[in-house]
């Protein structure tokens, strides 16, 4: 999909991204686990409202990014509750700049689904990462339940259109060929996954 009819998709339900981001949902220890890993200099790609924001303990400082006008706006205005130094910016992931091995952790949760080229995007991390660094992964992607798997990719053109969001997408597959993966938790089926990487040294 285009990525400016996929960040108008993202605008339209901003609101809602934003009525969640202080209740604890059925994701939220999920984030916190992962999370907990996190430390140092940290870039968030696909942020959102900053739904992550009050989660981090370790900071140094934290840039996040999101390409949607409005989930921006809500991001600003969660970055002024924390502590520590939090710059948001609005930027399409896949045309973001930054220098080599400038961050110590990069974290996406739940924005695999929705790149054009997530294989890229992965590839980019790596190399903003430093070579000590890690790489904070909650995803989702094609179940390993035979069953579910079918309905996924049935239900994938629908869901890609109407949310920008695809559901056949290996994303196991996509993180093992690109980095030294350290550990996976895996849930509900194998669709869900908390990832722990760091780049291949």
């Amino acid at each position: 999909m285009n990525p400016s009819k996929q960040a108008k998709i993202f605008d339209k339900h901003a609101r809602l991204y934003e009525k969640r981001r202080n209740k604890s949902t059925i994701d939220t220890k999920f984030r916190k686990k992962l999370l907990a890993s996190a430390s140092g200099n940290i870039l968030e790609v696909s942020a959102g409202t900053g739904t992550n924001f009050p989660l981090y303990r370790n900071v140094t400082s934290l840039t996040a990014v999101d390409f949607s006008t409005e989930m921006v706006r809500y991001a600003k205005e969660a970055a002024k509750e924390v502590s520590f130094d939090c710059t948001v910016i609005q930027e399409d992931v896949e045309k973001l700049v930054f220098r080599e091995n400038q961050f110590d952790t990069i974290v996406s949760t739940l924005s695999m689904c929705s790149y054009p080229h997530p294989e890229f995007v992965l590839e980019q991390m790596g190399q903003w990462c430093k070579p000590d660094g890690q790489i904070l992964l909650f995803e989702h992607g094609i179940s390993s339940n035979k069953v579910a798997a079918r309905l996924q990719e049935n239900l994938d053109p629908l869901f890609s259109e109407k949310f920008g969001c695809h559901l056949d997408r290996d994303i196991i597959g996509k993180v093992n060929e690109r980095f030294e993966v350290t550990r996976v938790d895996s849930h509900l089926m194998g669709i869900f996954h908390l990832i722990w990487a760091t780049p291949f040294k």
